[in-house]
């Protein structure tokens, strides 16, 4: 799938990923049940990818 950005829309969506980011980093640190941790590492990570992507 391909998706088009202008450049406002691509730093705006990548700065709220990164924010988003950032908050995760601190739920996976607080989740207590294993599958609940491993869930948003994998959430994590892709969104990781997906920012990886915009730059």
């Amino acid at each position: 799938m391909n998706l088009e950005l202008s450049d406002q829309e691509r730093k705006i969506l990548l700065h709220a990923i990164e924010t988003y980011l950032s908050d995760l980093k601190g739920e996976i640190g607080k989740s207590e049940k294993p599958e609940w941790k491993a869930g948003l590492r994998e959430e994590r990570d892709i969104l990781t990818e997906v920012a990886r992507k915009l730059t």
